[in-house]
Parts: structure tokens; C-alpha cells; sequence
């Protein structure tokens, strides 16, 4: 029988600056702290602060491992994968080192999974800037939804993908041998949607927030969202081609446009407005073009005005042109920006 019953696991690297704020949230979650077990995984962190707390943690509380790892993987996968074989709890959830728990998360969550019997549940969560807090719009309005299988309703392909809102019944996860990919990114979505169909009681609560997500986006002090570099964008790739291999392995390509349509439009903002070079562009581009074509072949621009002089070039396999367009959608969004307000309504008269 399991001792706890949600295990919390954290993968962690330097992240002193804001373990206190999310242990805290742990701590004193509705629940009650005793039927919770909080495991991290360091990933070599060389922060003395990181390992300080880390080792506090873990010496004080007997509901609290702090597992740290002998080298730097440099991505979530391996910890949360760690994490998860020593989880002693009947659900697990996956989170971040730097966001928070609201108050009720936890006893909200395990409540409805276990009212349900589900094997994933998800719910909505905020994003935190430096002065605002904005609860995240999907397309649900405040629907919720239980579904036997996701093909019941496959607006949840749309859902954020982020792993910190979405609590698993662990052996669920044991049984159906789901894990995280290694040593890549994209991770949480490979993650999430395996699940999603592998699950046969998935129940997400569009109306409740369990999650406060921060973003950072000052030099030295950034969120993952706002990291766009040739390594993290080539690595989100490889998380895309896992994916997209899952899929055909299982029959499942109909599905394809569905879920990596947004993705795609992500990715391709990102290299938009990164500052990787045009010879990294290409290169990039070359990569993820396989991918690409197949969502262009059945909607055009991926739904996106802007992104429509894109699609013949990626059906073209020409590398060249579509950075080219990438350019000038950005010289033409930067103009946009930078427009005055009235801009339009002074030349309509």
C-alpha cells in the first residue's frame, strides 16, 4: 500500500533563488503536508545555496528525497523519470522548481481523480508576470470534461501540454510503461500525449487553477518560454520527431494536424523571432521540414495568414526561401508593433 497520496517530483539545477517559494506552496497545501512526498532530482546543480536547501529539505522532513545526480543531463526527462520509480504514492504529479501550488491544488485534484477513478487529470493554471496574474483562456470556456478515451473529445489536444497541472495515477503510468524521453525537449508533449490515449478516464477541470506558472524574460533571469537558441529549438525538435513516431507506430496519424499544428506555430515563432543565425535557420529548417510538410499539406499556413508564404516553400524543400519569409514576416510583425495606435483609422480617412 502506497505511504502518501500525491508524490511530487522536481527535477532541479541552481534553482536556490526560488525553492523556498515553491516548497512553501507544498507545505502548506489544504491537503495537508503529511500526505505528501516531495522528491527532487539535482542535475549536478554547482550552486552551493541549491545543494544547501536540497540537503535541509531532505534532513528535516522524512516525506522529502533529495536524489542528486553525478552529471549534468541538462534536461527534465532523466529526473522526472527518476523521480517517478521512487515515487511512494498512489498519484504523481510533475513540476517545476520555480513556479507555486495554489492553496487547494492538491486536495482538489486527488479528490476528483479519485471520485472519478481516472488515470489523468488536468486542470487550468495562471501565468504570472512581474505585476499581473492572467488565468489561461482555452477553448473549453469553463467546460469540464471526462472522457473515456480522448477521441471523445479531441479538443484536448489543444491543452497546454505543460506536465506541472496534470496529475497521474501512478501505476497507470507503471503499467502502461509511459515514461519521459531522455536528453531532449519536448518532452511534456510526447509525455502528455501518450498519456492521452494510453488513459482510459481522463478528466480535466477547465474551471479550476491549480498552478502559478512564472515568467521571467530579464537578461540572466529567463523562463524556458523565452530561451530561443539553435540547441533549444533543435532539441524541441527531436522531442516533435519522437512524437510524430509514436503516432505512426500506433495508427494514430490522423490525429497528426491536431495536435502538432500549434506546436508548429510555436516553433516557427520562436526561430521568428530568435537570434539564431540564417545559416543556423536553414540548417533548423532542413530538420524540421519533414514535419512541417505534413501539416502544410492539409492546412495551408498552418492556419495562420502570416504564415502562409511559407507553405510552398516547405513543400518545395526549399530551406532558402522559407528563411527568407521568416524574415520578412519579421521585419513586417516588428512594423506592426511599432505602428501608432491610430495608425489605420488615420489612413482609412
Amino acid at each position: 500500500m502506497e505511504k502518501y497520496k500525491i508524490s511530487v517530483i522536481v527535477p532541479t539545477y541552481n534553482s536556490g533563488l526560488f525553492l523556498n517559494a515553491f516548497f512553501d506552496s507544498i507545505m502548506y497545501q489544504s491537503i495537508g503536508f503529511e500526505n505528501i512526498e516531495v522528491i527532487f532530482v539535482d542535475d549536478c546543480s554547482d550552486d552551493d545555496y541549491t545543494l544547501y536547501l536540497l540537503n535541509l529539505f531532505d534532513e528535516n522532513f522524512s516525506n522529502v528525497k533529495s536524489v542528486l545526480l553525478d552529471e549534468n543531463n541538462g534536461f527534465p526527462g532523466k529526473g522526472r523519470n527518476i523521480g517517478l520509480n521512487l515515487a511512494n504514492s498512489e498519484y504523481v504529479i510533475f513540476s517545476d522548481h520555480d513556479d507555486t501550488y495554489t492553496p487547494k491544488a492538491f486536495e482538489v485534484m486527488y479528490n476528483t481523480a479519485r471520485e472519478n477513478n481516472t488515470d489523468m487529470l488536468i486542470t487550468n493554471y495562471y501565468k504570472v508576470f512581474p505585476d499581473t496574474r492572467e488565468s489561461v483562456k482555452t477553448v473549453f470556456n469553463g467546460e469540464n470534461v471526462s472522457v473515456e478515451s480522448v477521441e471523445d473529445d479531441t479538443r484536448l489536444f489543444s491543452i497546454d501540454p505543460a506536465i506541472w497541472c496534470k496529475l497521474f495515477r501512478k501505476d497507470f503510468l507503471l503499467e502502461k510503461n509511459i515514461s519521459f524521453l531522455e536528453g531532449m525537449l519536448a518532452e511534456d508533449l510526447y509525455f502528455f500525449i501518450v498519456s492521452l490515449f494510453k488513459s482510459s478516464c481522463t478528466v480535466y477541470l477547465d474551471d479550476f487553477y491549480s498552478y502559478n506558472y512564472n515568467i521571467r524574460n530579464v537578461e540572466g533571469d529567463r523562463s524556458t518560454i523565452h530561451i530561443r537558441n539553435k540547441k533549444y529549438l533543435g532539441k524541441m525538435v527531436e522531442g516533435y520527431f519522437e512524437t510524430d513516431k509514436f503516432l505512426t507506430e500506433n495508427d494514430l496519424t490522423q490525429y497528426y494536424t491536431k495536435i502538432f499544428n500549434m506546436h508548429f506555430i510555436y516553433w516557427i515563432t520562436s526561430l521568428i523571432f530568435s537570434n539564431v543565425s540564417d545559416k543556423d535557420k536553414i540548417e533548423l529548417i532542413s530538420y524540421i521540414n519533414e514535419l512541417l510538410k505534413k501539416d502544410v499539406e492539409i492546412v495551408p499556413g498552418f492556419n495562420e495568414r502570416i504564415y502562409y508564404s511559407l507553405t510552398q516553400p516547405i513543400l518545395d524543400d526549399d530551406y532558402k526561401k522559407v528563411v527568407k519569409s521568416l524574415n520578412a514576416i519579421k521585419r513586417y510583425r516588428y512594423i506592426l508593433i511599432h505602428l501608432p495606435k491610430n495608425y489605420f483609422k488615420l489612413r482609412s480617412r
